[in-house]
């Protein structure tokens, strides 16, 4: 590949237990933190070599197959980006900032495209900003920000003792009783789906559903409360108890706006509470 603006990044050797694997499955071992869809989409931008030559998604993996990461050099601006991000509340140690659906919470490595995270520093000038939780690149709401590593884990310690309040709202197919909590334990393991095992899951586990309107044509608003939360809770949990959110094209079907109906609306916890509506029309 001869692309001034790219630099390599990383690169990894299939071995005979690599054989045959699709080549945005295998990917998983330089970028782990990232989905199925984001890795593919990463090679779709040109940003993988197999041997030295582009390669397509799907491509088998073979013995010796040496695969090579790109980065840009001359990166995205966060410009177009910051427009669209609003301070909601902000504090000594914390603030809250509204993230539109459409955009990625956190940075990816080796990705094209710029997210949240990217913009914190010209958010917040005069401070050491942190970004602490994540929302789905089609879900709305508040990212919460420490300024400093301190405050980050004190509100993980808050997490871990069950004294945070996260608030979301979500259209839903169907019409949920009243009040329902979901207690089932989620399999994350897979970066691309989770799943709904039979088994209890710890209290901080849960996800609680209240209905809060019927909106007609088989379509409820409903609130959803967890603690602390896992990946792709809400809406394995949603999807496993009978009620996927509208637009949920993993866990159910897309809807017809190409929208994803789940916006996380409240963050609580000791001296900071911050909320905002979603835009839904």
């Amino acid at each position: 590949m001869d692309n001034k603006n790219l630099k390599e990044r990383s690169k990894v050797v299939a071995t005979e237990n690599d054989e045959g694997l699709r080549l945005d499955k295998f990917l998983i071992v330089l970028l782990p933190e990232t989905g199925l869809r984001q890795r593919r989409r990463i090679v779709e931008n040109g940003l993988v070599t197999v041997n030295g030559r582009s390669a397509k998604p799907g491509l088998k993996m073979f013995v010796g197959a040496e695969v090579v990461l790109y980065e840009k050099t001359d990166a995205d601006s966060t410009e177009d980006l910051l427009p669209h991000l609003t301070i909601i509340k902000e504090t000594d140690d914390y603030a809250a900032v509204l993230k539109p659906a459409g955009m990625h919470s956190a940075s990816i490595a080796g990705s094209m495209e710029s997210s949240a995270q990217d913009c914190l520093e010209e958010l917040f000038m005069e401070k050491t900003p942190i970004l602490i939780n994540r929302l789905d690149y089609s879900t709305s709401g508040i990212l919460l920000i420490a300024f400093g590593h301190e405050q980050a884990r004190l509100f993980k310690k808050y997490e871990e003792e069950g004294k945070v309040e996260k608030e979301y709202y979500a259209r839903v197919l169907g019409n949920p009783d009243s009040e329902l909590v979901v207690k089932k334990e989620l399999d994350t393991d897979s970066r691309t789906v989770t799943k709904v095992l039979d088994d209890g899951s710890d209290r901080l586990r849960w996800s609680y559903v209240d209905r809060m309107a019927d909106l007609g044509n088989g379509v409820s608003l409903v609130k959803v409360r967890i603690a602390k939360g896992a990946r792709h809770q809400i809406r394995a949990h949603l999807a496993s108890a009978g009620f996927p959110i509208v637009g949920d094209d993993v866990y159910g079907q897309g809807s017809a706006d190409d929208k994803m109906y789940l916006h996380n609306h409240l963050i609580s916890f000791e001296g900071f509470r911050a909320e905002c509506e979603p835009d839904w029309d």
